[in-house]
């Protein structure tokens, strides 16, 4: 066999692609070990995420709450107080530059703030619903108030950040004047494997929380892809197939760093949602209560915007498709898309028409 024989085959196109593809495969998994678990604000910078401009305006413990800068003609509207979940970091909205709500919001005029409630430690693990409801986000609501000249302000509240954004407003509805619900539970019989994983008959959240005072972020996530069984077996496929692709690898890449950096979860908080949420479901029956205080659906009167997707393995269509129900002095406007729980904010080209329709209906609810 000659020489130019035995190098043929390195000569071939498929080949060298399938190298190059391998060789960027394991460049990636480097890089994904060499991040970390968790990110700070420092390295969110450097991989061109949460990127729109703005300021830490209080801070209290671990809490943070952010105010944006308005990126387009600011409107005489009722500025919006955006509430996270306790499960991941908050960035998910402000992902990357063209992939984030809040800067959709903002070049709509709209002036925005965001409560963080921070990366909880063992002092944070008996701190309930009390502490961050009718403490640190009630200062935020009363401050950012304050700053706005005694407005009302638009509650927007993401998945679980739903459900908190909901007791605030049953909790204070005179803080208010229009609340999003996206992706939101606020009845959890029809939760599905969550529901069924948290059955108090199997479940005890306690134990948990006694163990651990703040539950482990590797604990609390290790279930969430047996929820996406064939899409979590099948993502190292797709990023090994579309590895060469720059821009499907940048958005992969940003949404990876978001749902690897998970956090702990409060014990006393944990506890409080799973029982008096899921086990009981005290929220939907108006009879939870937070510091003493009844937490009653019905006082929220104003108008109510519910988003959600066909697709969501987190909040099950017919688990958001009972809000109206459970909210029935409440003008509620439904609003459902084709799509999933993280795609519905950041996928394209389905987060500009969610992006669209949510402004259009803060213009006019």
């Amino acid at each position: 066999m000659s020489n130019q024989q035995s190098m043929a085959p390195a000569q071939d196109p498929r080949l060298q692609e399938d190298l190059t593809r391998a060789k960027k495969f394991v460049e990636y998994l480097q890089h994904a070990a060499a991040v970390g678990d968790r990110a700070d604000d420092q390295q969110l910078a450097t991989l061109g995420m949460a990127l729109t401009p703005s300021r830490i305006v209080y801070h209290e413990g671990t809490c943070r709450l952010f105010e944006y800068e308005v990126l387009g003609e600011p409107l005489d509207a009722p500025p919006i107080f955006m509430v996270y979940s306790f499960i991941n970091r908050w960035y998910i909205l402000d992902l990357m530059p063209g992939h984030s709500f809040i800067e959709a919001l903002s070049r709509a005029g709209y002036k925005v703030y965001l409560i963080d409630w921070g990366i909880p430690g063992p002092e944070n693990a008996q701190h309930g619903l009390a502490y961050y409801l009718e403490q640190v986000a009630l200062r935020a609501v009363r401050r950012v108030r304050r700053a706005s000249g005694g407005k009302k302000l638009t509650l927007f509240g993401y998945c679980l950040g739903g459900t908190l954004a909901a007791m605030m407003a049953a909790l204070h509805p005179e803080e208010y004047e229009k609340l999003v619900l996206l992706t939101t539970p606020l009845e959890f019989t029809e939760g599905g494997l969550l529901t069924l994983w948290t059955n108090k008959n199997s479940f005890d959240p306690r134990k948990l929380a006694d163990t651990f005072g703040c539950i482990p972020e590797k604990i609390l996530h290790a279930p969430f892809p047996f929820l996406q069984t064939r899409n979590s077996i099948s993502k190292p496929r797709m990023l090994f197939e579309n590895i060469l692709n720059d821009t499907y690898l940048k958005n992969f890449k940003a949404l990876d760093r978001w749902a690897t950096d998970n956090v702990p979860f409060p014990g006393k908080t944990f506890v409080e949602i799973i029982h008096d949420c899921y086990q009981e479901n005290l929220l939907a029956a108006n009879k939870m209560r937070i510091d003493g205080k009844l937490v009653d659906l019905t006082r929220i009167t104003f108008p109510t915007l519910n988003i959600y997707a066909t697709q969501d393995h987190v909040v099950s269509v017919p688990c958001a498709e009972r809000n109206p129900s459970l909210l029935p002095n409440s003008r509620v406007t439904n609003r459902k898309y084709e799509a999933g729980h993280v795609s519905l904010t950041v996928a394209h080209p389905i987060r500009e028409t969610v992006w669209k329709e949510t402004i259009e209906w803060l213009g006019h609810a």
